[in-house]
């Protein structure tokens, strides 16, 4: 078995600075942080309070790893999280993976699965090294999570995304309920012939959402029409490019699967002439801050990002309190959207 002095001279640094690191005491570098725990992972070495499965006092921390403090939809799910930590007592120390611009220098898509669990791997083992209790994951998008292994040591929760297997709990957005509820909401308004400006096909949010909005139409005895969905990209120039098409195609209502492309929706809107509210009904998803400065403002739906950050520290410290709870069967928590009406639906 490797020790705290071999891996101290694989990294060129003294025992104590590795200890120090490991114990998350160390006012080190990042670099130097890095490079040892980098070699922790790859020699396999593990503090002795996690070997044989030992169980430690419980110390009233929960570590957050984000994916992207950047995305949009991260920093309220942070907020709430920590604000549920304080109440009960319980610190919380946040890493930022800061993804987005990796994934971007190497051309990936995002979420690609070798480069994310390259770096969470190192998170991990700092989660591990600061003696947290629990590790809350926060993905920035919609994708299937398998970057944690099952043998970890300690709880984890996902947060925005769902787990491939069911080894860990995850708490996710009520996509399908979110669209299922506002196709009905149009519907019973009077509008039938409903165009979607949707995010990319394969996307889980577009997946989810479609799912709904499908339901919904066969409830009110509507044939789902496949001419007026279109899959686009999540940007305000796609959903300019895609709502021309959809206004030529008649349609009485544009929902867009996010804001950014319902902004764009009003860009066609004006550019035909038409006047949104009052020619053409615009839905979006999202409620961001946009939507609210829109003119006129958007209706949309607000996703429950605070709900699931609640949600979220509510699971971990009752996975780290009751050992029954821990040891019982995971399963994703979905969280229920809120419709925020406003000026765009005539």
């Amino acid at each position: 078995m490797i020790t705290v002095k071999e891996i101290a001279k694989m990294c060129n640094v003294s025992p104590s600075t590795v200890s120090n690191i490991l114990n998350g005491k160390s006012n080190m570098t990042e670099e130097t942080k890095r490079r040892v725990l980098e070699v922790v992972e790859k020699t396999g070495y593990r503090p002795n309070f996690f070997a044989q499965g030992m169980r430690r006092q419980n110390n009233k921390c929960i570590c957050i790893i984000a994916e992207e403090l950047l995305q949009f939809s991260t920093p309220p799910i942070v907020e709430a999280i920590m604000d549920v930590c304080e109440q009960k007592g319980y610190r919380s120390i946040l890493i930022n993976m800061a993804m987005y611009e990796k994934w971007k220098k190497t051309g990936l898509t995002l979420g690609e699965e070798n480069l994310l669990k390259a770096n969470t791997s190192p998170a991990l083992l700092e989660a591990q090294a600061m003696r947290a209790d629990g590790v809350i994951y926060v993905a920035a998008h919609g994708h299937v999570l398998n970057n944690i292994p099952s043998d970890y040591g300690i709880p984890v929760v996902f947060a925005y995304g769902p787990a491939r297997d069911s080894e860990y709990k995850s708490v996710l957005i009520d996509d399908e309920g979110g669209s299922e509820m506002l196709t009905r909401y149009l519907i019973a308004g009077g509008h039938r012939k409903i165009g979607v400006i949707a995010g990319k096909e394969e996307n889980l949010h577009t997946v989810e959402r479609l799912k709904g909005y499908r339901k919904a139409l066969k409830e009110f005895g509507i044939k789902y029409d496949e001419s007026i969905i279109y899959f686009a990209d999540w940007e305000r120039e796609t959903g300019k490019e895609y709502a021309k098409q959809l206004l030529n195609k008649g349609v009485t209502t544009i929902w867009c699967m996010n804001d950014l492309m319902a902004a764009g929706a009003y860009d066609a809107a004006l550019e035909a002439g038409l006047v949104v509210g009052k020619d053409i009904s615009v839905f979006g998803f999202d409620n961001r801050e946009i939507s609210e400065f829109m003119s006129p403002k958007l209706s949309t739906c607000e996703l429950p990002l605070k709900g699931i950050g609640e949600k979220c520290a509510e699971l971990m410290i009752r996975e780290i309190e009751d050992e029954e709870f821990r040891n019982a069967p995971a399963s994703a928590y979905k969280v229920p959207c809120e419709l925020i009406l406003r000026d765009s639906i005539r």
